[in-house]
């Protein structure tokens, strides 16, 4: 099995349990932005103790690093509104729908990286746009 696949397949399952269990605190009444910040100092500890066991080397050039804080901005902002989405939204319903940001991400890259989506790829996206305008009747 090819090594992306096993990493993929964890992100899925961990991403799956992550926002079930986000529901859950929100139910608890965990304010979304108390929320995000104990994810982000947990999600910080975990990326620096898998930086040192791994010994991943440090990036030095100064322009990947400007983009990798934006990287972090972007994905806290996201968080943030994910959470208060859940707060006030069904989980069934939130989770699926904010699934939906892949279709920015190839947005982007065919508009900014000349990435050009094949035939089944566009379908699917056509398919999550109808399935996100379903799941919000």
């Amino acid at each position: 099995m090819a090594s992306w696949l096993i990493f993929a397949a964890s992100c899925v399952g961990f991403w799956g349990i992550w926002g079930f269990v986000a529901k859950l605190t929100t139910m608890r009444g965990v304010h979304p932005l108390a929320l995000s910040a104990i994810s982000s100092l947990t999600a910080g500890l975990t990326a620096w103790a898998s930086f040192y066991v791994i010994g991943a080397p440090w990036e030095k050039n100064s322009g990947s690093i400007l983009f990798a804080l934006l990287t972090g901005i972007c994905g806290s902002a996201g968080a943030i509104a994910f959470f208060l989405a859940l707060r006030y939204g069904r989980a069934s319903l939130v989770v699926p729908f904010s699934a939906l940001y892949p279709a920015v991400t190839i947005l982007l890259s065919l508009l900014f990286l000349g990435e050009r989506p094949s035939l089944t790829q566009a379908l699917g996206m056509l398919l999550a746009l109808i399935a996100s305008l379903l799941l919000g009747m």
